[in-house]
């Protein structure tokens, strides 16, 4: 397998997506009931376990049903055993012998500098997920991307292109985190980045795990499933001005992997019709946001207006995630992916188009393009956003 992704991913006429997807959070228990509650505006803000510098109780979105004493890796482990639960059925139709992947997003505290203990928890997650493939996926092997909220990004370009080029008849692809633990939660208190009723301009944690089956739709029709949305493409980019960097930020990166997803869409005359961000309380997500999105989104690009094509609909729906499911992580891009699929099979909202963004706390930044499949439910519903 490939072990370097690269700067972007385009389906170029390959049919690739999901064909099945898990999802557990701090709102739902399964990938349908992510999408409907988060449809109907639900909030699951509780008080958890630890206390602020302040003296009050950190405010969090938990998953209600994990025991509150269970934190960090065991808590990770009972995440991804939930979200991955949605997929024992439909691998059950993939042959003993198919070639399998899973590419497994992690936090970036579990990357190259990671501390030996959290080296040690990263391949305690690891063998727990190897277990389960050794159970439900024909031993496929397990592939950590430690790059927090851009994961699936990178993940997915990898996944993407060997199941396009015939390498992998299948790939499950997804992330997990979780800020339920004493460690995390300290170092968000020295940051000043956790919301503790007084300091508004910071995080609400959250935690989830969120998963996709990807196979290219001959396959999935071959196993009696079908895509429930296409991946069309998936943009990459570094930002030399991330959080604890001493470069200001420029929202460069973030513009980059954005343009790098919608370019052919735009090329072939299509317009974004949906955003969904992970942007939260932080100064600084918010004001990278501001910087990328106009840049990102204009018709002239940032090339003076002389490649006039547009790329999004006025009027865009923008959506973030954090305000419903708290700061997700490594687990944000894969449940905004799910939340896009179900709503492209529900037609609501109504949109055939949907670019997932995320930006890491490092310098990662990644953007990945869903389309809905035309003739579905969702596809009869709505036009397919093309440019009178």
């Amino acid at each position: 397998m490939t072990t370097r992704s690269p700067l972007s991913w385009n389906a170029k006429g390959n049919e690739v997506g999901p064909c099945a997807m898990g999802a557990f959070n701090g709102l739902a228990f399964d990938a349908h009931q992510t999408w409907a509650f988060w449809r109907a505006e639900a909030v699951g803000v509780t008080e958890g376990p630890f206390r602020c510098a302040n003296g009050t109780r950190a405010t969090m979105i938990s998953a209600r049903t994990l025991p509150p004493r269970l934190w960090g890796v065991e808590r990770m482990m009972a995440l991804v055993d939930g979200a991955l639960a949605e997929l024992v059925a439909p691998l059950t139709g993939f042959r003993g012998d198919t070639r399998l992947g899973l590419w497994l997003g992690l936090p970036e505290r579990y990357g190259a500098e990671a501390s030996k203990s959290q080296g040690a928890e990263r391949r305690r997650l690891e063998g727990h997920v190897k277990q389960w493939c050794a159970r439900n996926a024909g031993d496929a092997p397990v592939i950590g991307v430690p790059r927090g909220h851009a994961s699936l990004a990178f993940a997915l370009a990898e996944a993407c292109a060997e199941v396009a080029a015939g390498q992998l008849e299948a790939a499950i692809v997804g992330g997990v985190d979780t800020y339920h633990a004493p460690e995390v939660m300290d170092e968000l208190m020295e940051q000043a980045r956790l919301f503790d009723g007084e300091n508004v301009d910071s995080l609400i944690p959250g935690e989830g795990a969120a998963f996709l089956l990807i196979t290219r739709a001959r396959t999935a029709k071959s196993v009696g499933l079908s895509l429930m949305a296409r991946v069309e493409s998936v943009g990459m980019a570094q930002e030399s001005g991330s959080l604890f960097s001493d470069t200001p930020c420029t929202g460069t990166g973030l513009t980059q992997a954005m343009r790098a997803a919608t370019a052919l869409q735009s090329a072939a005359g299509q317009r974004l019709e949906w955003l969904l961000g992970d942007v939260n309380n932080e100064p600084h997500r918010i004001e990278e946001f501001q910087l990328a999105l106009p840049r990102a989104m204009a018709p002239g690009g940032m090339a003076g207006g002389k490649d006039y094509r547009p790329v999004a609909v006025e009027d865009l729906p923008i959506d973030l995630l954090p305000l419903r499911f708290g700061d997700l992580g490594a687990a944000t891009l894969p449940t905004a992916a799910v939340l896009a699929s179900q709503a492209f099979l529900r037609g609501a909202p109504a949109a055939t188009s949907c670019l997932c963004v995320g930006s890491s706390l490092g310098p990662d930044r990644g953007a990945v393009l869903l389309r809905a499949v035309m003739g579905g439910e969702a596809g009869r519903q709505r036009p397919t956003g093309l440019v009178p």
